[in-house]
């Protein structure tokens, strides 16, 4: 009878520890990663040369309930960043394209219309060019009998007179002036130009009138 009781009773403190055991067991925190040779791993805790690789913590059932990717290396973090900047640029870029589509077809009605404001807008670049060709063929005739002027002196063996050094410093500088000042207006009619080119194209591609 004394060993039957004894025998029973470690049964039930084996139950009970059991027991005690199992909730704590089943609620543990456990861990999938992968080594550096692709080999899975397993356990409730992910050890510390494993902490920047992807990992996944399982549940009781071993069903997956989060996961965190690995680290980035610096190459891939720039890589990822330089393709997020451009799929926002492009992203911006189609937003801006769509805007000015609504502006096309619903400014002009026609092509006709889109042709004359381009007109328009080159005669004014033209008259302003035009204006500013005749300043440096005014500037540049000045300066060169301001040369002529210097050259006949220093040929005579007069001095050359402090004014007329300054002179022709200043019609030097502003006929360099003069020069980029056409230049601009030319490349801002040819900008223009083609500018209308591609407005006409797209209206045409929008409104498929050929």
């Amino acid at each position: 009878m004394g060993i039957e009781f004894l025998g029973s009773r470690r049964l039930v403190l084996l139950a009970l520890a059991g027991a005690l055991l199992a909730p704590s067991l089943a609620g543990a925190q456990m861990y999938r990663w992968v080594d550096e040779n692709g080999q899975v791993h397993y356990g409730d805790r992910v050890p510390p040369k494993y902490a920047k690789q992807q990992r996944d913590e399982l549940n009781e059932r071993g069903v997956v309930v989060d996961s965190k990717a690995r680290e980035l290396t610096a190459d891939e973090r720039v890589t990822q960043q330089r393709a997020e900047r451009e799929a926002q640029e492009a992203k911006l870029a189609a937003a801006e394209q769509a805007r000015y589509d609504r502006y096309l077809v619903t400014t002009f009605s026609s092509v006709t219309e889109i042709i004359e404001l381009r007109d328009a807008r080159l005669a004014t670049l033209d008259g302003r060019l035009e204006l500013a060709q005749e300043n440096s063929a005014k500037t540049e005739n000045t300066l060169t009998k301001l040369i002529a002027k210097r050259k006949k002196l220093q040929a005579d063996l007069e001095d050359v007179p402090d004014k007329l050094h300054k002179q022709i410093n200043s019609f030097e500088s502003g006929l360099l002036d003069g020069m980029r000042i056409v230049r601009s207006i030319q490349d801002d009619r040819a900008e223009t130009e083609a500018k209308f080119q591609r407005d006409i194209e797209r209206y045409l591609e929008l409104t498929n009138r050929r």
